[in-house]
């Protein structure tokens, strides 16, 4: 097998992920709608960088000049002030942007960086065929979804399949779960304390599939009704307990303040819907 790539940025040299940078753009906007401007100032970045000097240069509105073509064939996109850019030194400090450049990454990128090399090489092949204004797309790329699930169950599948090639539209025909309805991120702590190596195959059941949706919806309407909603409790992802049980609360049950003897019941009554659910399925 090829050697995987590092980071979900930069998966081969057809294409890199330019989605966040740089991190100031409004949560709606979807570079897709504009592929021709983007493209020409692309363009223009990348010719007049080799020229310009090392003095600072701040961003100014949604566009940074320091973004642009890495590569002749005008494929990869990326930082043209990033140390592999140039030679080691690290000119990123010319936007003025502070150190949240060098800072800056996604919730999908931290949990890739976790997965094992197979795993990598496989959730990959969801991007089979995607140039870099697709990959860099939530709309148009899978791996943003599937990612959202977590490295613990995403290590489980590769492993199971042991290198069988399983192509793009095979993954998640196979693995129909993936296509259910739910949020991903809301709802990993779930999924996860539902499958094992040992029941992977129930991600290849359509009913399992639509009976979690229905467990989801339904203790996700519960959690509200069992929380008090302190105003001067802390935000619960400052909790120190399992951030993907955190991620349900906020994200799927609408609680963003808890005490922690509060998450931690509110933790009892799903861990105990989740067990019976598992019961079910024995």
């Amino acid at each position: 097998m090829a050697e995987v790539p590092a980071t979900l940025c930069a998966p081969d040299e057809k294409k890199s992920c330019f989605a966040c940078c740089p991190p100031i753009r409004p949560a709606s906007y979807e570079h897709l709608q504009h592929p021709n401007e983007i493209k020409r100032v692309l363009r223009e970045n990348t010719a007049s960088l080799r020229r310009a000097d090392k003095f600072l240069s701040p961003i100014r509105g949604f566009s940074c000049w320091g973004l642009g073509y890495l590569d002749g064939s005008f494929k990869r996109i990326g930082c043209l002030l990033h140390p592999s850019q140039n030679d080691g030194e690290d000119l990123r400090y010319r936007v003025d942007f502070g150190d949240k450049c060098a800072r800056e990454s996604c919730v999908e990128a931290r949990v890739f960086a976790h997965l094992a090399p197979v795993a990598k090489a496989f959730w990959l092949r969801l991007s089979d065929g995607l140039d870099s204004f697709s990959y860099s797309s939530r709309t148009v790329n899978p791996l943003f979804h599937i990612l959202g699930w977590g490295d613990s169950l995403l290590n489980l599948v590769p492993m199971a399949e042991n290198e069988r090639d399983l192509h793009k539209d095979s993954i998640l025909e196979t693995y129909c779960f993936f296509r259910a309805d739910l949020s991903p991120r809301a709802n990993a702590y779930l999924l996860t304390a539902l499958i094992d190596s040992e029941n992977l195959e129930l991600l290849k059941s359509p009913l399992f599939r639509d009976q979690v949706e229905e467990l989801a919806r339904r203790v996700s309407k519960q959690l509200p009704l069992r929380s008090h909603g302190t105003s001067t409790a802390p935000f619960v992802h400052l909790l120190p307990m399992d951030c993907r049980f955190l991620d349900f609360l906020r994200l799927s049950g609408g609680i963003a303040k808890a005490t922690e003897e509060e998450a931690r019941l509110l933790k009892v009554f799903v861990d105990q819907e989740v067990a019976q659910f598992r019961n079910g399925f024995s």
